[in-house]
């Protein structure tokens, strides 16, 4: 088994200024995890939502129970995410990362109003030694058990899960 004991969880606070005018103050419990826009953001960002014909799926609340459950999985999975005023990251998640998604320390808990999709990776490759092949870790089925416990909605698409923040009529949730 995966020990959680990762530096996320030992890690004092740290404030970090993004290119786009947001504070951001993490600590390792998302209760603590803060993103400060100012009302010029958050208007810019309703805008957009309104322009794309977006609607919420999901809020703060549900993004922290989110954030706050991924560390009772057997290893914190990897993820990918698609802002709603970005354009999608040029990098494709792997189907089997070899690094542990960092759930702790990042500001999703409280990006409600930003996040239009999480891509979920729900296998670890844990590679023990040169001559020994890796090991792929899945925890998909406790991932999707976890997900409607704490009532998520989500799909799953091309071995991947994918959780909406905002969709259109279109989502296919």
């Amino acid at each position: 088994m995966i020990s959680h004991t990762s530096a996320a969880r030992n890690v004092a606070a740290f404030q970090h200024r993004c290119n786009d005018g947001q504070m951001v103050i993490a600590t390792p419990d998302p209760d603590y995890v803060y993103l400060l826009t100012d009302a010029k953001g958050k208007k810019r960002i309703r805008e957009i939502l309104t322009e794309r014909g977006l609607t919420s799926y999901m809020n703060d609340t549900k993004w922290r129970e989110l954030c706050r459950g991924m560390y009772q999985l057997p290893f914190p999975p990897a993820y990918q995410v698609k802002y709603v005023h970005q354009a999608p990251e040029t990098h494709e998640l792997e189907y089997a990362p070899a690094y542990f998604g960092d759930w702790a320390r990042t500001h999703e808990a409280s990006l409600g109003l930003h996040i239009e999709w999480i891509r979920i990776a729900p296998r670890y490759t844990e590679h023990r030694g040169l001559l020994v092949s890796p090991v792929i870790q899945d925890c998909s089925s406790e991932l999707i058990a976890l997900l409607t416990r704490i009532h998520v909605p989500f799909i799953e698409q091309d071995s991947f899960v994918v959780i909406y923040g905002h969709g259109s009529a279109s989502t296919p949730i």
